[in-house]
């Protein structure tokens, strides 16, 4: 099957596809934007495309039937009669019930399916979505962190995946000649583990703000924000509070030392955490890492430093060398991830 990843932007007026091959409405529902795309394809299409890409911040709408209401009836180009749809969200997915980790959103997959009119809804976590993606991932749309390259098509073995945006979103997928089963998991709030004296006491203050420490308390938006506090209070200085944002930007223009180290050592404790998960499944196709945020990093700093706590592993270092490490710059991947499982359901 020829997937094509070329997903069109949010700008064209209307998009032009094939509507007898239309799959039906895919969406990523993370904690702080929500997106929606059209899923085509088929034997006479060409391979699977997502068209009519648009994203939407979540505060701005009461519901996901409210923000699904309003895409389809704001959006040029998108069917009018939509009978199938996969939903992606930043969240764990319990049977009828949704409620999103990192946002006040809840909803009812059934209540959702009747007021879209869908006879077919799926509702799957966010990296589950991602791990459906990953058989139509080509080379262009990943970028390596070291020289080892992760072998596409996989079609064999064990791959993880992490992710870092308003939380921290952990996957994998099995592949067994050609075929994939996905695993859908929390690992994002798997227990915190440092391995040096500046990662132990950035937990000993994470311990006095949260009690218990997970992962996704260091590595998410919030957490750069909480490494960035907990190395300025260590060394004595007292600072105002930075978002995620702000301290990339001051890391990357170079104007402030704390903000860089802290973007460092992120990456170093990025890479420590992927490294634990790649032992943990037994990932020695490889591991991807997803996440806008990243992109703002500087590259040299983030390859470095994540490899670094990528490959200590004691006994297993020599053996975590040769395992690829790269990061998912596909635009949009966990809707390609949603319109793949239409395909194949």
């Amino acid at each position: 099957m020829t997937v094509n990843t070329a997903l069109p932007g949010a700008d064209s007026e209307r998009e032009q596809f094939d509507r007898s091959a239309v799959l039906g409405l895919v969406a990523d529902v993370g904690g702080t934007h929500i997106r929606f795309g059209i899923a085509v394809g088929g034997a006479a299409s060409d391979g699977i495309n997502v068209h009519c890409v648009r994203r939407y911040a979540v505060r701005a709408h009461e519901s996901i039937a409210h923000a699904a209401q309003h895409y389809r009836s704001d959006t040029p180009g998108v069917p009018e009669a939509l009978s199938r749809a996969a939903v992606a969200v930043a969240g764990r997915v319990d049977a009828d019930q949704v409620q999103l980790t990192n946002s006040a959103w809840s909803f009812s997959a059934r209540a959702l399916s009747e007021s879209q009119d869908f006879e077919h809804l799926h509702v799957i976590n966010d990296f589950e979505a991602v791990g459906h993606a990953v058989g139509a991932l080509r080379a262009g749309d990943l970028n390596p962190i070291g020289p080892q390259r992760l072998a596409l098509p996989m079609n064999q073995g064990v791959c993880a995946i992490v992710g870092v945006g308003t939380g921290l979103g952990v996957g994998g997928v099995v592949a067994n000649a050609g075929a994939f089963t996905v695993l859908a998991t929390e690992g994002g709030h798997a227990s915190f583990a440092p391995t040096n004296e500046r990662s132990i006491e950035l937990l000993r203050w994470l311990r006095r703000k949260y009690g218990r420490v997970s992962a996704e308390r260091v590595l998410s938006g919030a957490g750069l924000t909480n490494v960035y506090m907990a190395l300025c209070e260590v060394e004595g200085q007292h600072v105002s509070e930075l978002s995620a944002s702000e301290i990339t930007t001051r890391a990357a223009n170079g104007s402030d030392a704390n903000c860089a180290e802290a973007v460092g050592l992120f990456c170093e404790l990025l890479g420590s955490f992927a490294g634990d998960l790649a032992l943990t499944l037994g990932a020695w196709q490889g591991v991807l890492i997803s996440g806008a945020m990243l992109q703002h990093f500087d590259r040299p700093t983030l390859e470095r430093r994540v490899r670094a706590g990528f490959e200590h592993k004691g006994r297993f270092t020599p053996a975590m060398r040769s395992v690829p490490v790269e990061t998912i710059s596909h635009p949009h991947v966990e809707l390609l991830g949603a319109a793949r499982l239409l395909f194949n359901s």
